[in-house]
């Protein structure tokens, strides 16, 4: 294991994160494991995860930060993940969402990983697709070793460690994780932007996906939208962990996702 990884793993898993509720439709008994609610619980650590890494370089980021965000804004987006961060026990009102796998508004679609609603509310919700169970994990599953012959099924890897995450930006960052904190971002009683509610398609424009949210997106929609959010803060965690700095994302391949129809996946 990177030694980064480990580091980040021992502080994360010394944190209690605010978990949200997962209800009745993540039996805790359902096998083969890692079953659908250990990667979910999984997913809640990665996602805060990321946010601590992100807080680690954003003040002093030149490379990353610049396809994303616009330096006007550094001060408020540093704000943003640093709510949602929380010292690295994430925000107190994580703990208020409900987390779900049942579709009740057909929303999932044929690209959707996940869906959130109600927001602002003192229950909003997360629909996570059966699609997005397709996605890896960051901090360690239940029932899965990293070094069992089907690991990298499960992880998220650099390729020179056998992974998929290669020399360009791309959907290979997705984790669950990542979905998960795309979802978080919509929530204003979390996050309280103060240029407004983060959203997805701002004023229209493709905001999903690594080819819409690196340097193509104007930066101010960028700002309001969630994908920049989740995939600045992925491609920051992959630097470190892989040690390198990653190529722009090709059109029609780094956005080709084979889960949404080697579509750029939506959440």
């Amino acid at each position: 294991m990177h030694p980064l990884r480990a580091l980040l793993l021992t502080s994360s898993l010394a944190l209690a994160h605010p978990s949200p509720d997962t209800g009745e439709d993540f039996p805790e008994d359902e096998t083969p494991l890692p079953n659908r609610l250990n990667k979910v619980e999984t997913a809640f650590r990665d996602a805060i995860e990321l946010t601590s890494v992100v807080l680690s370089v954003i003040e002093t980021d030149k490379t990353i930060y610049q396809h994303y965000f616009s330096p006007d804004d550094r001060e408020e987006i540093t704000r943003i993940f640093r709510d949602l961060n929380n010292n690295g026990e994430g925000h107190e009102m994580l703990g208020n969402f409900l987390v779900q796998t049942t579709d009740l508004d057909n929303a999932c679609g044929d690209r959707g990983l996940a869906y959130s609603g109600d927001y602002n509310t003192d229950r909003p919700f997360i629909v996570i697709c059966p699609r997005a169970f397709n996605k890896k994990a960051i901090n360690d599953l239940e029932g899965k070793d990293r070094g069992d012959e089907d690991a990298r099924a499960f992880y998220a890897g650099c390729a020179e460690d056998g992974g998929d995450i290669g020399d360009h930006v791309s959907f290979h960052f997705n984790t669950l994780g990542m979905t998960l904190l795309h979802e978080y971002l919509h929530y204003d009683l979390i996050i309280g932007a103060s240029f407004g509610s983060i959203v997805d398609d701002p004023d229209g424009q493709p905001g999903y996906g690594p080819v819409a949210v690196y340097d193509r997106l104007p930066k101010e929609l960028a700002r309001v939208n969630a994908d920049s959010y989740a995939y600045y803060a992925a491609e920051v965690y992959w630097s470190l962990i892989c040690q390198k700095e990653f190529q722009a994302p090709r059109e029609g391949v780094d956005d080709a996702d084979p889960d949404c129809g080697d579509q750029a996946c939506e959440t």
